[in-house]
């Protein structure tokens, strides 16, 4: 999983369902962004073994890039000679040990219950199936500006009395579908739409402040851009307290303007030492947001490429 999705993900997760929040959208950059702003992408051979299913999901994958509408990188066959020619090269390595488990069970009763029991053991099977796949884009001039190893590995335990082997082969084809979705989001920017919790401790505020603090936090649950008017209120009549800037950050954050938000996180994390996490979390989505926007922006302003594509 990608830093930024990550960071996404965690913030909706760790929310409960009545939690005070702000809505956020927006496109995240690429995450090999030279790469993704090419005008044209090739997927040329991949070699070793699930090489060629792995050629086929990504290939896959950046085909049906634009249907989301946002500008990207197009795929067009290598013949046709593309900015960028994707290539790579998998291993598998399939591990296997034999171990044993101990059990207990019932030899003796007597009304009912057991009054003696014994300890046995079973043998039992850990296998590792562990998927490398090391992947570049190459330019027609022989730069580099996509060079990774993507890893996955998938542990399972089996015994003659409980649990089943898995397929390796369904294993391996589920990894390497994971790694497609990564190389997608490696090349392509993409939206997400998440919400943030906003910090609703009134520490440090005056009574009057801190009122119109806990009528903003109420005002996120149905009227976004009214909490954020009175979180500005707020900042004005305290300035620098540490949950009054963060959730001014997080309002600049869903309004799409990351340079604020960013310079907002920054102050947070001077007057609110306590959500440093946050912020930082905070700081790494705006970064990724603005460059979204930055790289989109460059896309769209190129005249269409022209020509056959899959």
């Amino acid at each position: 999983m990608q830093w930024w999705a990550a960071v996404a993900i965690g913030a909706m997760l760790a929310l409960p369902a009545t939690a005070e929040t702000l809505r956020v959208e927006g496109v995240f950059a690429a995450q090999a962004r030279e790469a993704s702003l090419l005008p044209t992408i090739g997927v040329g051979p991949f070699t070793g073994p699930d090489g060629a299913e792995l050629a086929d999901a990504i290939e896959r994958r950046l085909a049906k890039l634009g249907a989301d509408g946002l500008p990207h990188v197009r795929l067009i066959p290598p013949a046709l000679r593309p900015d960028g020619l994707l290539t790579g090269r998998t291993g598998v390595q399939v591990a296997s040990s034999d171990y044993r488990e101990g059990r207990e069970r019932c030899v003796e009763k007597k009304d009912g219950k057991c009054t003696r029991r014994e300890r046995y053991s079973v043998a039992c099977v850990r296998r590792t199936v562990a998927l490398r796949a090391d992947l570049e884009v190459r330019r027609r001039t022989g730069a580099l500006p996509y060079a990774v190893a993507k890893t996955r590995d998938d542990r399972s335990d089996w015994c003659e009395d409980r649990g089943v082997a898995t397929n390796v082969d369904g294993v391996v084809s589920g990894m390497v579908e994971s790694v497609a979705a990564e190389v997608q989001h490696d090349l392509a920017p993409h939206a997400e739409d998440y919400t943030v919790r906003v910090i609703e401790t009134r520490d440090g505020l005056p009574a009057d402040a801190a009122a119109r603090f806990k009528q903003a936090v109420k005002l996120t649950k149905h009227d976004p851009a009214a909490a954020c008017a009175v979180f500005a209120e707020v900042d004005r009549m305290a300035p620098d307290n540490g949950a009054t800037a963060f959730n001014l950050a997080l309002c600049a954050e869903s309004a799409g303007r990351y340079r604020e938000a960013a310079d907002r996180y920054a102050r947070a994390r001077l007057f609110a030492p306590y959500a440093g996490g946050e912020v930082s979390k905070g700081l790494a989505r705006v970064t990724a947001l603005a460059a979204g926007a930055q790289d989109v922006a460059l896309m769209r302003s190129r005249p269409p490429v022209t020509g056959s594509g899959f």
